[in-house]
């Protein structure tokens, strides 16, 4: 880095006549090399005006927990081993995502802030049947 200036620094006076005083040029071996790709600007560069955008994404996680039984199960000789979950955006058309679960608690990831989503449950049974899905719950993040 370069530092013109007609005033004395440190006990020591620098003089550049090519550039206005108190001018910081960064003389690095980079901004050497993007001046000499980006060349001249041409008139109507000089004149446009770029605007940039920024948003922030907040990410939210819900926790989901139901009871570890099917609900309006008759048959007690099978046991729950598992669950599925799936849930989805409730905008249509949106996509849906399904979990296998080991224990009755889910968390689910990555969901967008004000923003509402269904989701279902199925309990898997060891006789390799399953409940039914539940009805969509509704969930406003």
């Amino acid at each position: 880095m370069t530092i013109s200036t007609h005033h004395p620094i440190a006990g020591k006076t620098k003089r550049n006549d090519e550039r206005p005083p108190t001018e910081v040029v960064d003389e690095s071996p980079s901004a050497a090399a993007l001046r000499q790709r980006a060349g001249a600007p041409s008139a109507a560069a000089a004149d446009q005006q770029v605007t940039f955008t920024a948003s922030v994404h907040h990410h939210v996680t819900a926790f989901i927990t139901w009871t570890s039984q099917p609900p309006c199960r008759s048959d007690v000789s099978s046991s729950v081993i598992g669950y599925r979950l799936r849930y989805g955006p409730a905008a249509p058309a949106a996509p849906v995502t399904e979990l296998e679960l080991d224990s009755n608690v889910a968390a689910i990831d990555g969901l967008h802030a004000s923003t509402e989503y269904w989701y279902q449950l199925q309990h898997v049974l060891d006789d390799g049947t399953h409940s039914p899905w539940t009805e969509k719950q509704l969930l406003q993040t």
